[in-house]
This record gives structure tokens, C-alpha cells and sequence, in this order.
């Protein structure tokens, strides 16, 4: 199978972006070493916030076309499928940091801009951006630094400064602040996240979540807005539209790594989401040629 995908999409490290090792926390001016160009579709195996202050263009992610406008803030999860195409005026700052990063600090609530299946951007007010630059700022001065003390109060700084942003997030997406406080639909959206290429069905998660699928539909349509059964054919459609465009490999080998051992069932699921058959959206979504 590997050799049918000559078109896999590439992850990229830290190193690969910067052409140097960095530490786990990696925080610089866009304008000094970002590019504007990153038009080539890749997945990070980092955590990356894009903070644009001045500028215009599209930030694509997971096949959702985002406008880039001044005082906006991005959030990419590792393997997130993405490219970007920025004016050359854009400023701002980008913020990079690795997965173990994020578990530094033990007993916070968790950030929900990494969730699953929630909004990729917020949109601030000036004055909340400029906020949150001083932060920065301040942020990037520990990091200079060498001293051990110095070392562990970037950290804070760290955290501070990424629960300054959960607090206006939280702000815009009030409904998912409540959505995050439901241990069970947190816990059935990292167990989806680890089985959904094998199990399709909501038995499964229940379950193991030790409670009804009748139940687990009802909760995730009043905190989610929409059924549990929904929420799985989201993902696995999402893993089946990443596949389409970011590989070459035929459309029967892209269903059985699914689990559909139908194809023409796997066509009928596919169309009843996209409104495309997987033939038609990967010949309509040219992501390697875009304008």
C-alpha cells in the first residue's frame, strides 16, 4: 500500500519550519522567521498558535477556508491538514510548542481551543489583542534567557498566557465552555479519536464510556447539537476527505482503511455528507493547485 502514495502529505517538525532544533517552546515574530508562502499542504507534529496583528489572505484547515484579517488568533492541533497563503504585510507571531508541553502544569482545566471539532480561530477586539501581545512579549524575554530560574518562570508565562486566551475563546464560544465541563463527552471524543477506523457503531463507545447509546446520543445532541452517531461519521468522513486529497491511493484502498468493505456503501455514506461522491471531491478539490 505504502507505494500507491506518492502524494502523502508531509509532517513537519519544528526543525524543518526553522532549520533549527528548538526547545519544547519556540515563540518568534512572524516577520522575522515566518513565511508568507506556506502553500504547500502539511500536517505539524506540534501544537502551533498563528497571532496575526496586520494583514490579509486564507489559512486552510482541515479543508476549511478561513479569511485572514487582522486580530485574529489560529489554533492547529498536530496532524492537522493545513497551508496558508499570507499577504506580505502580514505581522504577528507564531507560537510553537510540542505535545508534552502541555502537561506541564498538572490540575488545569483543559484548553478547549485543542478540543475536538470546535472553532479553529477567534476574532479579538484591538485592545484584547495588544493585551495578550504584552504577554507575548514578555513570554518571548524568558525565553531568551538561560538561567534555570528564568527557564521555570517562562513556563508560567506560558500558561498564563494560553489561559488569557481560553478566557476571551471562552467568551466568544460560551456553549462550549459548558461542552468541556462534560467528562463523558470529553472522554467519548478521545476514545472516538483512537477507534473510529475500526468501530462505527455508538455500542462500541457507550459501551465503554459504561452507559446507553440511547443516553450517549441524547447528551452529545443537547452539549454537541448533534447525535453521537453524527459525531462518528463527522470524523471518519473528515479521515476519509484528508485521505482523498493528501494521497493518491485508490478510493477501495482509502474504504477499507475506514472499515467499509462496501465500496458502494462507502460512496453512499461519503456523498450524504460532502454532497460529492470521494471520485468527484478528490477530481473537484485540486489542494495542490490552488489559486
Amino acid at each position: 500500500m505504502k507505494e500507491n502514495r506518492i502524494n502523502d502529505v508531509e509532517t513537519w517538525s519544528k526543525a524543518k519550519i526553522l532549520g533549527e532544533e528548538t526547545w519544547d517552546i519556540t515563540l518568534f515574530e512572524h516577520t522575522e522567521k515566518g513565511r508568507n508562502d506556506l502553500i504547500e499542504p502539511h500536517m505539524h507534529d506540534f501544537y502551533l498558535l498563528l497571532f496575526i496583528e496586520k494583514g490579509e489572505g486564507i489559512h486552510e484547515i482541515d479543508f476549511t477556508k478561513h479569511v485572514v484579517k487582522p486580530y485574529q488568533i489560529y489554533f492547529l492541533r498536530p496532524q492537522q491538514v493545513h497551508y496558508w497563503q499570507l499577504s506580505g504585510n502580514t505581522k504577528g507571531y507564531q507560537l510553537m510548542f510540542s505535545k508534552n508541553t502541555i502537561n506541564l502544569i498538572h490540575g488545569l482545566s483543559q484548553l478547549p481551543f485543542f478540543q475536538l471539532g470546535v472553532p479553529q480561530l477567534i476574532n479579538l477586539f484591538p485592545e484584547n489583542y495588544f493585551n495578550l501581545k504584552s504577554t507575548i512579549e514578555e513570554l518571548n524575554n524568558l525565553l531568551l534567557k538561560n538561567q534555570n530560574i528564568d527557564h521555570e518562570i517562562s513556563i508560567l508565562q506560558f500558561f498564563l498566557l494560553l489561559k488569557k486566551i481560553q478566557k476571551l475563546y471562552n467568551k466568544e464560544y460560551p456553549l462550549l465552555e459548558q461542552e468541556n465541563k462534560d467528562l463523558k463527552i470529553q472522554e467519548f471524543k478521545n476514545l472516538l479519536e483512537k477507534y473510529f477506523t475500526e468501530h462505527h457503531q455508538v455500542a462500541f463507545y457507550a459501551e465503554k464510556l459504561n452507559i446507553t447509546p440511547n443516553y450517549l446520543n441524547i447528551r452529545c445532541k443537547k452539549k454537541l447539537g448533534i447525535t453521537a452517531s453524527q459525531v462518528i461519521q463527522q470524523r471518519i468522513v473528515l479521515e476519509a476527505e484528508r485521505l482523498l486529497i493528501t494521497t493518491n491511493l485508490p478510493i477501495k484502498e482509502i474504504a477499507f482503511s475506514l472499515s467499509f468493505f462496501d465500496i458502494g456503501y462507502f460512496y453512499h455514506y461519503f456523498k450524504k455528507w460532502v454532497n460529492k461522491t470521494p471520485k468527484e471531491f478528490r477530481l473537484s478539490y485540486n489542494i495542490y493547485n490552488k489559486e
